[in-house]
């Protein structure tokens, strides 16, 4: 079939969105001629990795906003209205491609309280994987104030959009397939008038074959337990939360040391936790690293601790499963759900304090059973071989995108 993708973020050599555009796209043009729409300010990097490319090549197409709109989207800020705004523009420059393929899917950035103008089109529209992850109330009512008020008015804003703005209340109702991630099975956050139209897929993968994952434990053995935080120290990403258990821990216990890698805005409220504990000489901190040298430090770990509560399936996730590291996570995201699958522990409780209280359990028993974090750290590179490797999940997409276009002719 002839494809269409709107990949805004879409680069070779990344993990998260950006990671998701790339290698869905590589391995979509296995099967089928493969057209991506993604900024034009990605087409460089694109280009110099495809000219060591072998294999079948998409179509990679760009667009940015005129450069006086990009102004305020610097350090973040403002990169949602960019994206709002690039929606708009990238349909009427190149709806009339998609319009000639067989498909055409919206694949990355797909936000759930942004509309998707081009599910407008003629062809077979696939909107997605696309998931709606809420802050748990338990989680939400011990935030500190400032996350709290930003939580509320990340929530009213999505509302808003979702309710309000017209092209995405067009948006699931033009779309004829919707690809749903980020919700437990039998469970969705589209209205049930909708559900005919949904297929579960997972959004993101990882590809083993690189070089990069060839890496092996070097680390000799020193009688230390090593917890490892690897994130953007962000709220959300449980950063502070993971502190918190060390914290508890480590001032008890002698055996354990803690490795930081990351850097963000919740650093000094990490360091007072630490310090807050009396365990700050246990903690060694190392900014972003490369891939290959954050994947030794994975290897070389015994417990990644990642208590996120509104995350999608992070890459790192799926990176720590390969290289047999076995995971604590809480509650029910996306992360909770593929380490639920076996690769980890996840905790829950009925107050904030009952779930650090389990957090803290299932990582000491982790610490204290290595017989457990080698089965689970074997059963993580089980799931990578059988659901999480690109080929594995592109291969079901593609399966998903024919199913789809031969029911649509069906009709």
């Amino acid at each position: 079939m002839k494809l269409f993708l709107s990949a805004y973020a879409c680069e070779p050599d990344k993990g998260s969105e950006p990671g998701i555009g790339w290698n869905t796209a590589l391995e979509l043009a296995k099967y089928h001629e493969v057209h991506v729409l993604t900024r034009a300010n990605n087409l460089p990097s694109i280009e110099a990795a495809l000219s060591s490319w072998e294999g079948p090549r998409p179509v990679f197409h760009g667009y940015d906003l005129p450069h006086w709109l990009t102004f305020w989207k610097k350090k973040r800020r403002g990169y949602h209205l960019y994206y709002y705004l690039w929606q708009y523009g990238a349909y009427m420059k190149f709806r009339e491609l998609a319009n000639t393929c067989d498909i055409v899917q919206h694949l990355t950035f797909a936000n759930w309280a942004m509309p998707s103008l081009f599910m407008l089109c003629r062809p077979v529209t696939v909107y997605g994987p696309i998931g709606e992850v809420h802050t748990p109330e338990v989680v939400f009512r011990s935030l500190p104030w400032r996350v709290r008020v930003r939580e509320r008015l990340r929530a009213w804003g999505m509302w808003l959009f979702t309710h309000l703005e017209p092209f995405r209340l067009l948006t699931p109702r033009c779309a004829d397939v919707i690809l749903e991630s980020g919700h437990p099975e039998g469970n969705s956050g589209f209205a049930g008038k909708f559900l005919p139209k949904i297929r579960r897929q997972h959004q993101t993968g990882i590809n083993p074959n690189e070089p990069e994952y060839d890496v092996r434990r070097c680390r000799e053995s020193d009688g230390k337990v090593r917890l490892l935080i690897c994130s953007e120290f962000l709220h959300w990403k449980g950063v502070t939360y993971a502190c918190e258990v060390f914290g508890r821990i480590a001032s008890a216990r002698e055996d354990v040391e803690l490795h930081i890698y990351g850097r963000g805005p919740e650093r000094a409220a990490m360091e007072e936790i630490v310090a807050r504990h009396g365990v700050s000489g246990k903690v060694r901190w190392f900014g972003f690293v490369g891939k290959r040298e954050m994947l030794q430090a994975l290897c070389d770990a015994d417990i990644l601790l990642y208590p996120s509560y509104h995350h999608g399936l992070a890459t790192l996730i799926l990176q720590a499963m390969w290289a047999g590291l076995p995971i604590v996570a809480m509650l029910d995201d996306p992360v909770a759900q593929a380490v639920g699958e076996g690769a980890g522990v996840v905790a829950k409780g009925a107050t904030m304090g009952e779930v650090l209280e389990d957090l803290c359990a299932r990582t000491l028993d982790l610490i204290d059973s290595p017989s457990r974090r080698q089965r689970l750290g074997q059963r993580g590179r089980e799931l990578v071989r059988e659901t999480y490797d690109w080929s594995k999940t592109v291969d079901r997409l593609s399966r998903l995108l024919v199913e789809a276009k031969g029911s649509m002719r069906a009709r």
